[in-house]
């Protein structure tokens, strides 16, 4: 009888488990928790660069500071004044001669500093000037010259409270631009000023020239100490007119290169008394005539320019003012000048009775 082999238990060796076989229950759980936790995160991440992350740079916008606009306002009654601004730590820009009414915006952090200085120019102190600093349309600062002080200074920050009861200057209209500096490199021959003129009541002799006295609203001719006044023979008109008469001195003679053409010492003159009788640095010239002549057979240069500038107290904005320098034979030449203020149109007929009158003795 045959016989049926039954099967034995069955033996493994540890080797043979699978790899799960050997991991705890309990930590099937724990490492289910970790995945849907880095899921999670990721999902979060994702959602914060697709919805304003950081940008590329590492900077959040919300980090950026936050801008306001600050504006600068200077008021007073002086054409112009000499501005500065700037930051209150002493970071400050001078911006030079400027116009008033002055107002300008810019933008600023929030919380930065701000430095405004309105300063009268040498020449014309005095007189009333004032600082204004709005910061998003309110005034934060005002300030106000002084008899004792010649400016007016607003420094503070931009996170300032508003003043109350303090209104925006009203920005009434200023003084007009000067025009751009015109000197003629050519010969125009002077115009002839129509008008009646002033009546010639006899005649000046200065400085080996004989020319014509003016009567009407003129004063009297008489003579200047050239020290003091640079000139040895004066003639005042109404509203700042002039009849000034000397001999060219010799600093002018040097500017003019020395060589005694007389073309360049009238432009020495010239430029000698914008320098001297205008306001430093803003009084332009446009020349309108510059032609030689003839006077009693000997050379003679004839300049005519608009001088424009503005000066506190003067209702005039433009002179014109003739240089009429003549060879009178000796070691330096002899020069008339002349200045009628366009507030007073109707003496300018008078530059071409004097002009016309001019002898040399």
């Amino acid at each position: 009888m045959a016989q049926t082999s039954q099967p034995g238990p069955e033996v493994h060796s540890g080797r043979g488990k699978k790899t799960f076989d050997r991991i705890p229950a309990g930590f099937y759980l724990a490492g289910v928790l970790v995945i849907l936790f880095e899921v999670v995160a990721l999902g979060a991440v994702g959602l914060a660069l697709a919805f304003g992350g950081p940008s590329d740079d590492g900077a959040a916008p919300d980090e950026e500071p936050r801008r306001v606009e600050v504006t600068y306002i200077a008021t007073g009654d002086h054409p112009s004044v000499n501005l500065t601004v700037g930051e209150a730590n002493g970071n400050h820009e001078s911006h030079g001669i400027v116009i008033l009414p002055y107002r300008k915006t810019v933008e600023l952090a929030a919380g930065a500093d701000f430095y405004l200085d309105v300063k009268s120019r040498e020449d014309q102190e005095g007189g009333t000037l004032a600082c204004t600093v709005l910061v998003g349309g309110k005034v934060v600062q005002q300030a106000h010259s002084t008899p004792a002080s010649s400016s007016a200074t607003c420094a503070g920050s931009t996170a300032d409270a508003p003043l109350r009861g303090v209104p925006v200057p009203t920005l009434t209209p200023g003084a007009s631009p000067l025009p751009e500096e015109r000197r003629l490199t050519g010969t125009v021959k002077v115009p002839d000023y129509p008008g009646e003129g002033s009546p010639v009541i006899g005649t000046v002799t200065d400085s080996f020239l004989e020319y014509a006295e003016l009567g009407g609203t003129w004063d009297r001719s008489r003579t200047q100490d050239p020290i003091s006044d640079g000139f040895t023979r004066k003639q005042e008109g109404r509203r700042r007119a002039l009849v000034k008469s000397t001999q060219v001195d010799e600093d002018i003679m040097a500017a003019a290169g020395g060589t005694g053409e007389l073309r360049g010492v009238a432009g020495a003159v010239m430029d000698e008394r914008r320098r001297y009788e205008y306001p430093r640095d803003q009084a332009i010239l446009v020349d309108v005539a510059s032609q030689p002549l003839k006077v009693d057979g000997r050379d003679a240069w004839l300049l005519v320019s608009e001088i424009h500038f503005h000066k506190r107290g003067v209702p005039s904005t433009m002179d014109l003012n003739a240089v009429l320098v003549v060879d009178t034979g000796r070691a330096r030449p002899s020069v008339l000048w002349v200045v009628l203020p366009e507030t007073n149109k109707k003496l300018w007929p008078d530059l071409n009775t004097l002009v016309a009158s001019v002898q040399v003795r």
